[in-house]
């Protein structure tokens, strides 16, 4: 049964305070029950935002290993959490992972390659010394081997980064010629966000 937002909030916290309910939370992160690993999530992914200092720095290197999980659904989770914790990542420890990270725009599952593009906006926001790398990754989207309707649709998602982290882009030329290659695009969804950015922002370079 899918959680509710109460119940995600009273986990969460409950772990702001509770050392035993935090080390819970994280051990169900691999835990066999699907509702056992989506509660852990929200509600760490929760904290992520609310009380990262929870988390960082004793959980960053099993946020990180799972990156290297053979599921996705490791991935997921270690790509968000991750993202979440990069604003307070005093020890640059995101820079070390920074390749693993973002070479699962890569990966051979759909899910991880979306996933790590619309978290790509966070990782800007909290990194300014990789700004210009996120970008360039972001926009090459189609040198990746997926096919070309799964790179329009991980392209949909890397617009939505570049869209919110649009005033701190640097080479928004590159940007925009990127949001014109998937103006006809296999996926409706990428055509439209496509077209809907380029609608929006090209007017700032004129």
């Amino acid at each position: 049964m899918k959680p509710t937002q109460a119940e995600i909030e009273t986990l969460a916290k409950n772990a702001q305070t509770d050392d035993d309910a935090l080390s819970a939370l994280v051990s169900g992160l691999s835990s066999r029950d699907l509702d056992i690993k989506q509660r852990s999530f929200q509600a760490l992914h929760l904290l992520t935002k609310t009380h990262p200092a929870r988390l960082y720095p004793r959980y960053w290197d099993e946020f990180a290993a799972l990156l290297g999980a053979p599921g996705v659904d490791a991935k997921y989770i270690g790509i968000y959490l991750l993202a979440g914790l990069a604003r307070v990542d005093t020890e640059d420890w995101f820079e070390d992972i920074f390749n693993q990270y973002f070479s699962l725009l890569d990966d051979n599952s759909l899910i991880a390659p979306m996933h790590v593009a619309r978290n790509a906006a966070s990782v800007f926001k909290a990194k300014p010394d990789l700004r210009s790398d996120i970008v360039k990754l972001l926009t090459s989207i189609d040198k990746t081997h997926h096919t070309p309707s799964r790179k329009a649709l991980i392209a949909s998602s890397a617009l939505e980064s570049l869209d919110k982290n649009w005033d701190e882009i640097e080479d928004k030329t590159a940007v925009l010629e990127f949001a014109r290659f998937y103006l006809n695009a296999p996926s409706p969804k990428a055509r439209k966000a496509a077209k809907e950015f380029i609608k929006r922002r090209e007017k700032s370079q004129v």
